[in-house]
Formats: C-alpha cells, structure tokens, sequence
C-alpha cells in the first residue's frame, strides 16, 4: 500500500524553544512521509532568526522534508489564522492529509502513526490524547468511557446536557474510539479542508474552535475518532501563543456561541449527535449515554445564551 503524504500545519508565535522540541519530536516520528508549513502569527521575533531553529530547519530538509515558515501580515485570531493556513496549504501543498499540531506539544514517536492507522480504517479525522506533560501520569481504564471519548448528549431543546472532555490524560492500553469532537490536534483528510472551515465568528481566542469543526464535519457525514495512544505531551506554555488578559471572558463568549449554534443546528437537524451515533452504529440505552452527567469530564461551562 502507497502511503499518503501528510502535511503538518503549525500555527506558531512566540515560542522557539517549544517549536523547536516540537520539530525534533517530527523527526523521531515513525512515519516520516510529510512536509511541514508554519505559520508565524505575527512574532516579536520572526522563529527562523534563533540558531538552534535555523538547525533543526536545515536539517529536516536534509531528512527529505520541505518546510516552509509563512509569515502573516496581521493576527486574525486563532480560529481564522488556522484557516488561514489551511488554504495556503490547499493551494500550495501536495499532501492528502493535514495533521494541525499546536506549537507547544511534544509528541510521541508512534503518533503520527497511530492516527494514520485510524484514517486507513476508515475514519475522515482522527486525533489522540493531550496530557499535561507537568502531571503525573495515572491512565485511565477505558471501560469508563465505552463506546465513545469525548461524548456529547444534548437536551430536548439542543442544550448541552453532556460535554465530555476526556482526552486530557493517557489511558490503559491504544484503541481507536469513535468521538464527537476532538481536542487540540488531528490528522485530517484534505477533502474535509476542502468542504469543512473554522468557525468565522468566534473571538480571538481559540477556544471551542475545535467543537465547532468537528461538528460541521459531523453534519457533512464525517466520521471522528480518537486513539488512545497517540500522546502528544501539553507543554501549556504560559507565554506566547494568543494568551490575552482577558482569556477568560473570550473563552465565555465562544462557548455561548456554540450554545446557541447548536441549538439553531438541532432545531434544523433535530439531534444531529444522536444521529451520528446511529449512524456509527451505537446504541446505547439513557442509562448509558447519561452516566457522564456527574463525572469532572463533563465540562459545562457555561448555558447562557
């Protein structure tokens, strides 16, 4: 079988050192057929002045990679200037597959390869999980998240009733998980690009950005999913990135638009999720899809409209 080319977007500011151990942890990959695009977001520093970077740049080019650094003239936020990347890369790249990766993770060696694993099986999109490489890792049996990670349930009206965020921590053992929304990073079909883009009206800050994707792709007849045991190690860098000092109140106002997006999506759809899942194949009794309610996963942050 021919392997397919993966194009690696990284949107990046401010942070050399973590770019730089996010590109050595690229060049221990098991799976080495892809080219990396870069997209500075307006750094007080352009990345490819720091020596160490000008190093791992050259070399990976020597290892057969092109990379490529494209600067952008103005900062659009996190949602448009991952767009941004994304039709660069559409015009510019000759991959068949995107993996978006932040600028402040490490990965596993077997990363890039358990989620091709998960494209070859036929899934449209596939992620893994992103722990705090600052905490002590205590994997979770899976048992307790059975048959779907990162679950979603919503309510007679397209309220959020369940919104599961379990792909901040490793677990027991690799397996492929169908998911209805992913977290952080993902190898995506570039077909899903080319019919599916980031959410236009969510503010600066990059939160939720990824729930909205995922379920535009769930609504285009995408299927999701997540392994287990592709890591990739969350620096939660401080510094850098669009940390802005009122992060919070963002984050606020980007959850209640996708509050209300989901609403107006279920009074179009009807329950768009429960959908999903019949047509993946899940059935599951109310006792099933409810025993989330209470766990600390389940993150509810806010149900205003």
């Amino acid at each position: 079988m021919v392997k397919m080319k993966i194009d690696i977007l990284i949107n990046y500011k401010d942070r050399p050192t973590e770019l730089g151990l996010l590109l050595q942890s690229l060049r221990t990959q098991t799976y080495q057929d892809f080219d990396v695009y870069i997209l500075d977001c307006c750094s007080g520093t352009p990345p490819e002045t720091y020596y160490f970077l000008q190093c791992l740049i050259q070399r990976m080019k020597f290892e057969q990679h092109n990379l490529e650094i494209i600067h952008a003239d103005k900062s659009r936020g996190v949602a448009m200037d991952r767009q941004m990347l994304v039709d660069y890369v559409l015009k510019n790249g000759n991959g068949s597959l995107y993996c978006r990766l932040d600028d402040d993770i490490i990965l596993n060696p077997n990363y890039l390869a358990f989620l091709y694993k998960g494209i070859i099986r036929g899934y449209d999109l596939m992620s893994g999980v992103t722990p705090p490489i600052l905490n002590p890792e205590t994997p979770r049996d899976m048992k307790f998240i059975l048959p779907i990670i990162n679950r979603v349930v919503l309510n007679a009206d397209g309220t959020f009733l369940i919104n599961c965020d379990d792909c901040g921590q490793t677990y027991i053992g690799s397996d492929i998980l169908p998911t209805d929304h992913f977290r952080s990073c993902a190898l995506i079909k570039r077909e899903v690009h080319e019919t599916v883009k980031y959410e236009e009206t969510l503010t600066p800050s990059g939160f939720r950005e990824e729930q909205f994707f995922s379920f535009h792709a769930i609504l285009k007849g995408y299927k999701l999913g997540v392994d287990t045991g592709a890591v990739a190690w969350h620096l939660c860098t401080p510094s850098g990135g669009d940390r802005r000092t009122n992060k919070d109140e963002l984050n606020k106002q980007n959850q209640i638009l996708l509050n209300r997006w989901t609403k107006r999506m279920y009074q179009k759809h009807g329950d768009f999720i429960e959908d999903y899942h019949e047509r993946l194949g899940i059935k599951e009794t109310e006792q099933d899809k409810l025993r989330s309610l209470y766990k600390n996963t389940n993150l509810i942050y806010c149900n205003e409209l």
